[in-house]
């Protein structure tokens, strides 16, 4: 966590452990993932195939709505 203290005009960043000890392994996992570029264009790029997938198998939700 980020949390910041201002005094007498400046600002002072301070950065905060979390307890990370009653948190799943799996969560613990992808918190790991989410630093890596690779895993990031990955994750991307599936999201837009699901997307253009579901939009090509039903074109009409592409219509504007009046």
């Amino acid at each position: 966590m980020i949390s910041s203290r201002k005094t007498s005009g400046t600002a002072t960043m301070v950065l905060k452990k979390e307890d990370t000890s009653g948190l799943p392994p799996k969560i613990l996992e992808l918190r790991k993932k989410i630093h890596s570029k690779e895993y990031l264009d990955n994750a991307i790029q599936r999201i837009a195939q699901v997307i253009s997938n579901h939009l090509i198998e039903n074109p009409e939700e592409l219509k504007l709505l009046d």
